[in-house]
C-alpha cells in the first residue's frame, strides 16, 4: 500500500476518538493553549514556545473608551531542552496549571530550525494523542516562533488567529496544513512545503503604545527536502501559483496589462480549476499543466466597452497570456532552483499509469528538473460588473 495512504489510515481515523475530553481534569486547572512555537536553541537544544490564553482577557474590557485595560488576553511562556519533551517539562515547571493542547489552532517554525530541520522535532507530534493534526502550520521567515508568539496583531485579539485568517483571505483552502505536511513528508516522491510569515511594521494606535508591536504578514511558501530541511522560499504570487496548481487555491485577483490599450484589467476569479498531464517518451518528460478559471471584471482602465464580445475576448487573451506566463516562471524556478516536485505531479504519474512510474521514482528528481514543461490557461469573464467601458472614457471601442 502506498505510504502516504498508510500514513493517512493510521492518523485520520484517530482523530475520531478524540473528540471530547480526554481525561478529566477541570477546565480551572488547564492553561489553554492556542499556538505552539519551536526554535533552535544553544548547544543543539529545542526551545518550546506556548501561546496561553487568558480567559478573563477575552471578553473585552468592561466599558469604553480609553479607559479599558489594554493588556493582552494571552502570555508566552517557554522552555529549553534536549528534544520536545524535555523542553515542555521545563516549559511546566514555570506553569501552576497543566498545558492542553487540544485547542491548539497554530503551530509555528522559526526559520532558523527549519534550515538545520526538523525531522526529529516532529516525531512527537506523530504520538501524542492530545494533539490535533488538523491545525496549521507555518515558518516564521527571517525571524524565531518565541518572536512571532508574542508579536501583537490589530484586527486579532489572539496573533496565531490574525495569521489563520490573513492565509485563508489570500485565497487558500483550508488545507490542514499539518496533517498534509507530514503526508507529504511520508511520500516517496513529493516534497512538503509550508505557508511562511514574516513580520512587518504596523501602526500603532496612539504614541504611547508601548506595546512595541512589529505585526506580520504572509511571506509566501517554504519549501523542504525530503530530510525536512528548509531550502528555500517561495513569494506570494509563486506561492499563489503553486497552490492553484495542487488544486488548493479557491480565489484568486488577476490583473493583466492589455497591449492593444495600454492599460490594466482586473479579474476576480471565484472558480478555479487544473488539470496536470505528464507525457513520458522514451527518455524525454513533458508535462502540460491546463488552469481554468471564471470570474467578473471588477476594474477596467483600458477604453474596451466589455459589453461587446469582441473586447472581451481581449480582455481574456490578456488575462491568459499574463497567467501563463507567471505559472510558466513559477515551475521553471522550482525546477531549476529546488529541483523538488512540490506540484505533486509524480502522484499523477503514479495514479494514471503505476506501472511506469515504478520505473521513474529512482530519478524522478531529475526528470522532474529537466521536464519541458507547456502551460496553457482559459480564463472566462462571466461578469462585467455594472458598466462596459470605464465611466471616465469620452471615446469607447
Amino acid at each position: 500500500m502506498n505510504k502516504k495512504l498508510i500514513v493517512f489510515f493510521i492518523f485520520v481515523p484517530s482523530m475520531f476518538f478524540l473528540t471530547g475530553c480526554w481525561d478529566s481534569k477541570e477546565l480551572n486547572d488547564r492553561a489553554i493553549e492556542l499556538a505552539w512555537g519551536i526554535d533552535k536553541a544553544k548547544n543543539k537544544d529545542i526551545q518550546i514556545s506556548t501561546q496561553i490564553i487568558l480567559p478573563s482577557k477575552i471578553g473585552g474590557g468592561q466599558g469604553g473608551g480609553s479607559g479599558g485595560s489594554q493588556e493582552k488576553p494571552f502570555f508566552v511562556e517557554t522552555g529549553i531542552g534536549k528534544d520536545t519533551l524535555d523542553a515542555v517539562e521545563q516549559m511546566q515547571t514555570k506553569l501552576s496549571r497543566q498545558i492542553f493542547r487540544g485547542q491548539r489552532r497554530v503551530i509555528v517554525i522559526g526559520e532558523s530550525l527549519a534550515r538545520q530541520g526538523i525531522k526529529d522535532v516532529l516525531d512527537t507530534y506523530t504520538r501524542d494523542p492530545n494533539i490535533n493534526l488538523l491545525t496549521d502550520i507555518f515558518v516564521i521567515k527571517g525571524g524565531t516562533a518565541k518572536d512571532f508568539l508574542k508579536t501583537s496583531y490589530p484586527l486579532e485579539k489572539i496573533p496565531a488567529l490574525g495569521a489563520l485568517k490573513e492565509y485563508n483571505q489570500m485565497g487558500a483552502l483550508k488545507e490542514v496544513g499539518f496533517l498534509n505536511f507530514l503526508l507529504s513528508a511520508t511520500n516517496v516522491s513529493s516534497y512538503p512545503t509550508m505557508p511562511a510569515i514574516t513580520f512587518g511594521s504596523s501602526s500603532s494606535s496612539s504614541k504611547g503604545d508601548q506595546s512595541n508591536t512589529k505585526g506580520f504578514s504572509i511571506a509566501g511558501t517554504g519549501i523542504f527536502n525530503k530530510d525536512l530541511k528548509l531550502i528555500g522560499f517561495l513569494n506570494v504570487e509563486e506561492g499563489k501559483v503553486l497552490r492553484w496548481v495542487t488544486g488548493n487555491l479557491d480565489k484568486q485577483t488577476i490583473t493583466a496589462f492589455v497591449p492593444q490599450k495600454k492599460n490594466y484589467v482586473s479579474l476576480d476569479i471565484n472558480k478555479l480549476d487544473r488539470m496536470i498531464k505528464p507525457i513520458i517518451q522514451k527518455n524525454k518528460t513533458k508535462i502540460f499543466i491546463t488552469l481554468n478559471g471564471q470570474g467578473m471584471i471588477r476594474e477596467n482602465n483600458t477604453s474596451l466597452d466589455l459589453t461587446q464580445l469582441k473586447n472581451i475576448t481581449i480582455a481574456q487573451k490578456a488575462l491568459d497570456k499574463h497567467v501563463e506566463k507567471m505559472v510558466l516562471k513559477t515551475v521553471i524556478k522550482v525546477q531549476k532552483k529546488y529541483g523538488t516536485d512540490v506540484f505533486g505531479i509524480s502522484d499523477v504519474i503514479q495514479r494514471k499509469n503505476p506501472h511506469q512510474w515504478k520505473s521513474l521514482k529512482k530519478n524522478w528528481d531529475k526528470k522532474f528538473s529537466d521536464a519541458e514543461v507547456s502551460v496553457k490557461v482559459n480564463l472566462t469573464v462571466r461578469q462585467i460588473g455594472l458598466t462596459g467601458p470605464s465611466i471616465f472614457e469620452r471615446k469607447s471601442d
